[in-house]
């Protein structure tokens, strides 16, 4: 997910009088105590605790939902502690202020930013503990410090040991240092160097506790009924039936929602199917997703749309134009563990249990919807059963917080697949032309022109509340959300800012203006991009008789990280000697500060496509856990090989018609090829790699389908004809 906020931010300052200066003004009032700050314990910030006993916690602000943050921000802390990560205690953060994100300016968890943004704000964090651990060591022992060494949990010196709850008391009587110094690469123990998953053996036993684990005292479970249609709400309902089944306590209207309410899910999804209810048709009746492809067409051929970028003079831009048309369509997220949220609601306070990526904006949304404050209200975060940036949106939350406020019973809210298969924030659908002029086979200009709904012109809309200061006008939120959607970069993103070289480059965008509920997906913009670009470059591989590898160095300057990418994966993949039957697809892609190249090798039987291996170059900085950096390329590899070749979610009348996974289909260990990562060595910070192993995939897999077959696939899923 990349929201750049930062430059949103900025532009919204010309709305006037410096508006930006408002943002998360709350941060001005008395900033809270660190989290679970006591008397007894030394915690000079609000990352890091040591506690009377020695125990050191560490603050996860940052959600783990399988891309690893759990261990990977756990390493950084005990590369400055010098103690085995196993050894720190690692709780979930609530939210606190010094956790928001110094890019997206709240806390939340997305655009694989968490270790590259955490990298040096974590480790000076731990640095600090450590230096007064041994200023306080040093003191009692009346040495010099640099006699002494930290070692798992223990300060050594030259007659023996201390543990660190001995020197607490004196600990916490020093002022923290002003500045630290930080391990030095050479001297690493941990980073780059720990293979271990700190959360593995509990995900393997169940005793890690994801938002469907939770349990409260007498608490309910509740079902709700939405449209099916997107806005729709119920005019009228019938419950006699339904309240006269076993267990069900309660079926009441929430917000325009049915609330079924019950002892236990099963009886509260049992009893959903009895009520009958009467729907309104919501604001996007009528809408097709084949017609509005139509549209996104018509504009692309109408309109000139926004310039996003441009380098080099048009008048470089000679020869033949070549164009191509591209289409991808609507995306769920689809995560394992559905939506779901418990929450308990008192006169002077609410408390929800759940999984979420962003708790800075879920205390605004719930605060919103149910009149209490933000600071009556705490969101207690568990391990996440798949994010991939649905989780940022709070609207589980609120359905729950809102049914336990109108019920008056402590609320476990569950959705069913169908429920989350027909109520995502999906990924936009999207088309562009690409374009070209040829000239005696020389490409002598590159252009885009991208047709596609404002993820940031929704989202805007939605947070707004959590961007801006209370005092704003209402009326000022529709007009934030409708600058954002003018000037959305997640739509252009990975078309603009490459390092590839052409006497004339042009990206230009055009808003569509309708759209379903739309979101960020795992690697938001890049995830359709790449796949235009990278068929692109192909197809003026082609079109100028030349190697599709060749072709991409010969336009990328001699210093560049996408060439040292290709080269490496050409040369671990064979590039040019596929095994005997299968044919090679090559793509590269920057996201996420993350360059990945990517060769795919298929085979086609009877017009269906077979892949059979894709081998994974990445540059992603220091790989603080390498084993971890190898699995989200693995998993982004199979993440896009589903997307690329299953899924499609279409819309009729304004209601997706997917339901469940019978629909919307997911690659099956079967089809999965085998896979093979590289991680390429770097003394660099660490860069993103949860999302970055999606984009080149598609594009890969569409060029090596064309050189097995010679039919050139412009749209997602892949199908040959």
């Amino acid at each position: 997910m990349s929201l750049s906020r930062r430059n949103f931010i900025k532009s919204t300052a010309l709305l006037g009088g410096g508006l930006a200066i408002g943002f998360n003004l709350s941060g001005c009032s008395k900033a809270p105590p660190y989290p679970n700050m006591n008397a007894t314990a030394l915690q000079p910030n609000a990352y890091l605790q040591v506690t009377a006993s020695g125990e050191v916690i560490l603050q996860l602000h940052k959600v783990e939902m399988g891309q690893g943050v759990f261990t990977g921000l756990t390493t950084l802390a005990a590369e400055e502690l010098k103690m085995d990560p196993a050894l720190i205690t690692v709780q979930h953060a609530e939210f606190h202020p010094d956790f928001r994100d110094p890019e997206f300016y709240v806390m939340i968890t997305g655009g694989s930013s968490s270790l590259r943004l955490s990298y040096q704000t974590l480790r000076e964090a731990a640095a600090t503990v450590a230096a007064m651990l041994i200023a306080a060591a040093a003191q009692q022992l009346n040495v010099a410090e640099s006699s002494l060494n930290l070692h798992d949990g223990k300060i050594i010196h030259a007659q023996g040991e201390l543990g660190f709850a001995d020197v607490i008391v004196r600990a916490r009587g020093m002022s923290a240092p002003s500045v630290v110094t930080l391990t030095s690469p050479q001297d690493f123990q941990y980073i780059g160097k720990y293979d271990q998953r700190l959360d593995a053996r509990a995900k393997v036993t169940g005793s890690s506790q994801f938002g469907l684990d939770v349990q409260y005292p007498n608490a309910l479970s509740a079902v709700l009924l939405r449209s099916p249609d997107f806005g729709g709400k119920a005019k009228s309902f019938d419950a006699i039936a339904a309240l006269a089944k076993s267990g069900v306590r309660s079926v009441i209207n929430v917000d325009g929602a049915i609330a079924v309410i019950a002892d236990t899910y099963w009886q509260a999804r049992q009893a959903a199917s009895a009520v009958k209810v009467e729907w309104e048709k919501g604001p996007l009746a009528g809408v097709n997703s084949d017609a509005l492809r139509a549209e996104r067409h018509s504009l692309l051929a109408t309109e000139s749309g926004k310039n996003v970028e441009e380098i080099g003079d048009p008048s470089a831009a000679s020869g033949v134009l070549f164009d191509a048309l591209y289409d991808v369509p609507y995306l769920a997220h689809a995560t394992m563990e559905p939506m779901n949220a418990l929450a308990v609601v008192k006169s002077d306070s609410i408390e929800v249990w759940t999984g979420n990526q962003a708790p800075d904006i879920a205390l605004s949304a719930i605060a919103d919807a149910t009149g209490f404050s933000r600071e009556q209200i705490r969101i207690h975060n568990q391990m996440l059963g798949g994010g991939f940036g649905r989780r940022i949106l709070p609207d589980y939350l609120v359905e729950a917080a809102r049914v336990a406020q109108l019920s008056g019973y402590p609320i476990k809210l569950v959705w069913s697949r169908e429920d989350d298969m027909r109520g995502d924030f999906y990924r936009p659908n999207s088309s562009v032309k690409m374009s070209a002029t040829v000239e005696a086979n020389v490409v002598t200009s590159l252009q885009a022109k991208v047709a596609a709904p404002s993820i940031m012109g929704q989202f805007v809309g939605e947070v707004s509340n959590t961007l801006l200061p209370q005092w704003i006008p209402d009326g000022l939120h529709g007009k934030l959300a409708g600058l954002a959607a003018s000037s959305d970069p997640a739509a252009t993103e990975g078309l603009i800012e490459t390092d590839y070289q052409f006497p004339y480059m042009r990206t230009d965008y055009i808003m569509q203006e309708t759209s379903i509920p739309i979101g960020y997906w795992r690697s938001v913009g890049h995830s359709q991009n790449a796949f235009f670009m990278e068929s692109f470059i192909d197809e003026l591989a082609v079109k100028t008789g030349q190697d599709a590898l060749q072709f991409r160095l010969n336009h990328l300057p001699v210093d560049s990280r996408r060439r040292k990418v290709l080269k490496e994966v050409a040369d671990k993949a064979g590039w040019g000697s596929p095994a005997a039957g299968q044919f090679q697809g090559l793509a590269v892609h920057e996201s996420f500060h993350t360059m990945v190249a990517q060769i795919v090798s298929v085979s086609i039987e009877d017009k269906k496509i077979k892949v059979h291996k894709v081998v994974c170059v990445v540059d992603c900085g220091v790989a603080v856990n390498p084993d971890i950096v190898r699995g989200q390329m693995e998993g982004g590899i199979v993440f896009a090989l589903t997307a690329a070749l299953k899924g499609n979610i279409s819309v009729v009348d304004g209601a997706v018609q997917q339901s469940n996974f019978h629909n919307y289909e997911l690659l099956r260990m079967n089809e999965t090829p085998e896979i093979e990562v590289h991680i390429l060595e770097s003394a660099e910070a660490p860069t993103g790699v949860g999302e970055p192993g999606v984009p080149p995939l598609a594009p890969a897999l569409a060029n090596a389908v064309y050189a097995a077959s010679g039919q050139r696939l412009r749209q997602l899923p892949l199908k040959l004809v």
